[in-house]
């Protein structure tokens, strides 16, 4: 069915995709050279060695984790240039290991030959945290394998076209095209339905949280000596929940609450939990009364769940119109009119149709007589 030709032009064309994909993990690669290459080159050419920032450097030169002092008085000085340091994540700490690569040290070359943009990896990565997943190198590894899946099924397609019959040509054509797409966008969506499904736990933990939360504090306890102390009692009944907030404990002993609150709010995309990180926040800075904030929050929140789960429930009726209209109704007129079809069909197969038209006939030649 398929010319030689055709066939020419199907391998140069795949040859030239993975011709563009080598090109581009290049490209990236010497980027990043280039990128680490220039602290160095500011840090080789000091104009005076000193131990104290000076107004002049703290102006001029970006603030980087590199030009970060560990021992320093306290000055306004540095406290812009402190608030602009790069967010690191986790897997590009250079001690970090590599023992969480699914496919090995091939791992960050598959996930390079995954065509995706920078927004697109940042909005999967955002996906990935909020479903859980928190390895160092999880957006590697979940591009690797859709990388290896889409060309796995590319491998497997193109021998069945090379061994089976002429006339399977087509449907392992289509297949070709069709089952790459779905292996490229079902991985993605199991995500999306993982994270959708952890934060609404979250979300309903959350009042249940705030109540322990206010009991520990009334009693004169810390927020974080508190959240240390319901974190285990929470595993139980909603583990994403004390997942979280054991990550905002970890983060908080190694810098501050606000910024671990902060992460916190970043990390899940929930209205509850940036208004509480924000509540935190604020009482933490202000120094306002956390009890009574607590339960004022905490009954607030319960009524606006509320309200949610209502407005779910009368939208629900109008959802469930269109599929009882659809599958409720043609079982209805097929009972009904049933039985006057099936008697309409054995009247006309037992001769009905002959008796209509003399019927018809006798009717015509009547009204011509008269």
């Amino acid at each position: 069915m398929f010319t030689p030709t055709t066939i020419t032009i199907f391998y140069a064309l795949c040859g030239a995709i993975i011709l563009w994909m080598l090109v581009r993990i290049i490209r990236k690669r010497r980027n990043n050279q280039s990128v680490e290459q220039q602290p160095e080159e500011v840090v080789a050419t000091p104009e005076k060695e000193s131990y104290s920032p000076s107004a002049a450097s703290t102006s001029t030169t970006p603030a980087t984790w590199e030009h970060r002092q560990l021992f320093r008085t306290d000055s306004k000085e540095l406290e812009g240039a402190e608030q602009n340091l790069p967010h690191i994540e986790a897997g590009e700490v250079p001690s970090m290991g590599t023992d969480d690569y699914v496919f090995g040290s091939a791992t960050p070359a598959l996930s390079e030959m995954m065509p995706e943009s920078e927004g697109r990896r940042a909005q999967t990565k955002k996906e990935l945290q909020a479903a859980g997943y928190y390895q160092p190198h999880a957006l590697q590894n979940f591009s690797a394998i859709r990388y290896v899946s889409i060309l796995g099924t590319l491998l497997f397609f193109g021998v069945l076209l090379i061994i089976s019959p002429e006339r399977f040509e087509i449907p392992i054509l289509l297949g070709m095209l069709l089952v790459p797409i779905l292996v490229w966008a079902v991985p993605f969506l199991f995500v999306s339905g993982q994270a959708s499904d952890r934060r609404s736990e979250i979300e309903q933990g959350i009042p249940d949280m705030l109540d322990m939360l206010n009991m520990c504090v009334s009693q004169g306890m810390t927020v974080p000596h508190a959240l240390k102390k319901i974190i285990g009692e929470l595993g139980k009944v909603y583990p994403a929940l004390a997942q979280e907030l054991k990550i905002v404990m970890e983060q908080a002993s190694i810098g501050t609450f606000t910024q671990a609150l902060s992460n916190f709010s970043k990390r899940i995309d929930v209205p509850e939990v940036h208004s509480f990180s924000a509540l935190l926040i604020q009482t933490d800075q202000m120094g306002t009364d956390v009890t009574s904030a607590l339960q004022e929050y905490s009954d607030n929140m319960r009524e606006s769940l509320q309200q949610r789960a209502d407005e779910k429930a009368n939208k629900a009726t109008f959802k469930l119109l269109f599929p009882t209209v659809f599958c409720l109704m043609p079982a209805i007129y097929i009972f009904l009119l049933g039985p006057a079809i099936v008697e309409l069909s054995d009247f006309f197969h037992s001769g009905g149709r002959d008796s209509l038209n003399s019927t018809t006939d006798l009717f015509q030649q009547v009204g011509t007589q008269q």
